[in-house]
């Protein structure tokens, strides 16, 4: 049921064409046949990548916000030379970035173009995905089914000096000689959930004798462009800080000033970046935001700091929330390593420095119990081997940056006060370990399959934590001693 569910939930959230209410919502998977509260509408629209709020309890959609809307990029030479264009992050955020970019269906004239692999440079290749953060370009190009036969993990997430890429064909515009380097294609997506995307190549004027581009009024809409782009961005950042995607900064900033900013005349993300002495792409712990050039990015700004804050004297009553599929990984390693004690569990789900009332522990260890009951029913060691030691390395540090998390956020109500770019960072590693066990716990063959990758993403995990773990537990000291009051 809850898979079903699950569908419909996302069936219309990828089609929705109009703004809606948390009412509308829920009354929509009613008639689908899902009886939906109002906290788990809520729940729904909050975990959505597909879905914002925009004011008065209003919601939009990407499809309704981005449908028919127009971007554009310029073509670059390799692009030229191999007769065709490449989405990169250029499309970003107009499309739903978890689509693979060769499988969308492109429009020209009403007429399906068929898609062209052409090789690439990798610092080209780089570039036409710099949007996705140094953290995630190199795996979306190693995404493409034309790079199917290289391992990535083999080479240590290195891309080889040439690169496949797939792209749209543009033969038919070159060879008529129509095409130039440096000529703009501007698209729109016809259909979001699909993906398909129609294009319009845009011919720049040229003298006929000296081949120079002769400057018209849509390189003045453009010059225009980058200013209200910069204004709405700038307003983004100020409002809702880093986000938790360069995707989500640029769908908000966008929809701050859809009309303008996506005229037939746009311009580009890319090359608003590349004239840009304001903002840039900047290190955001082991991410990459947009920022204001050559500053760090803050874990606490305006957007959160009402939400860090905390009442010291509630601390003694924090709940430490542990997700069920969690719970489940730490037994099945229980099972895995042949232990007959559950209050190991008990002992490694919880951080050293919490402390269980003796009716909270009987509490936990008998939902630990019934839970147990359950998962060593279904439980084959045989079949579990694979996975058992890359679960078993991921609930190891899923348990040192827990009790970090834990031991940060029980000093203080001050979290301005801790090192930043440190703090962003174990936020980062608390969520990517989380997703990690979560994948495990889904898909443990996808988890097998790649071992070798979450190997080194583990490796470089444990890497970043422990570069980060002395400042954050000195800053933890130093707040203890400045709350401690003798009485």
């Amino acid at each position: 049921m809850q898979f079903s569910e699950d569908l419909a939930v996302d069936d219309f959230l990828r089609s929705r064409k109009t703004p809606f209410t948390l009412k509308d919502f829920t009354r929509e998977m009613s008639r689908k046949g899902f009886s939906l509260t109002q906290r788990e509408g809520e729940d729904y629209l909050a975990d959505s990548p597909y879905v914002s709020w925009i004011e008065d309890g209003k919601f939009i959609t990407r499809a309704a916000a981005f449908t028919g809307r127009f971007f554009s990029f310029t073509l670059t030479p390799e692009e030229f030379k191999n007769k065709m264009f490449v989405p990169g992050s250029r499309f970003m955020p107009f499309v739903d970035e978890m689509q693979n970019p060769a499988s969308w269906t492109y429009i020209f004239d009403g007429k399906s173009v068929p898609h062209k692999v052409g090789t690439f440079r990798k610092e080209t290749a780089l570039d036409l995905n710099v949007l996705y953060g140094e953290e995630y370009e190199v795996q979306y190009i190693a995404a493409d089914p034309a790079m199917v036969s290289y391992d990535l993990a083999s080479t240590d997430f290195e891309l080889p000096s040439d690169v496949k890429i797939t792209g749209c064909d543009l033969s038919q515009f070159i060879d008529s000689g129509d095409l130039k380097v440096g000529d703009r294609i501007v698209c729109r997506v016809l259909d979001w959930d699909k993906g398909r995307i129609e294009f319009f190549p845009q011919v720049r004027r040229r003298d006929a004798e000296s081949g120079i581009v002769q400057l018209d009024d849509s390189d003045h809409e453009r010059l225009l462009w980058g200013e209200r782009f910069e204004k709405a961005l700038i307003k983004i950042l100020e409002r809702e800080g880093p986000c938790a995607t360069i995707e989500e900064q640029l769908a908000f900033a966008f929809y701050e000033d859809i009309d303008a900013l996506c005229s037939f005349n746009c311009d580009s993300v890319e090359n608003y970046l590349r004239h840009s002495k304001k903002i840039d792409l900047e290190l955001y712990g082991v991410e990459t935001r947009l920022w204001y050039k050559g500053q760090d990015v803050p874990a606490v700004g305006k957007w959160n700091r009402n939400d860090m804050k905390k009442d010291p004297g509630e601390l003694a009553n924090l709940k430490f929330k542990i997700p069920e599929y969690i719970l489940d990984n730490f037994l099945r390693d229980f099972e895995f390593n042949k232990r007959k004690d559950l209050n190991l569990v008990v002992s490694a789900l919880f951080p050293q420095n919490f402390s269980l009332t003796p009716d909270e522990k009987r509490y936990v260890l008998l939902h630990i119990a019934k839970r147990h009951a359950i998962i060593s029913k279904q439980y084959n060691y045989f079949a579990d081997f694979p996975v058992g030691e890359i679960r078993a390395a991921a609930l190891d540090l899923y348990r040192r940056v827990c009790s970090l998390v834990y031991d940060v956020e029980a000093s203080t109500a001050n979290f301005d006060k801790f090192p930043q770019n440190e703090l962003v960072i174990l936020s980062q590693l608390f969520g990517h370990i989380n997703r990690i066990l979560e994948s495990i716990d889904n898909n443990p063959d996808a988890a097998v399959e790649d071992q070798g990758t979450l190997s080194l993403s583990l490796e470089g995990m444990e890497y970043n934590f422990e570069d980060i773990e002395g400042a954050l537990r000195d800053a933890v000291e130093s707040e203890k001693r400045n709350n401690f009051t003798i009485v």
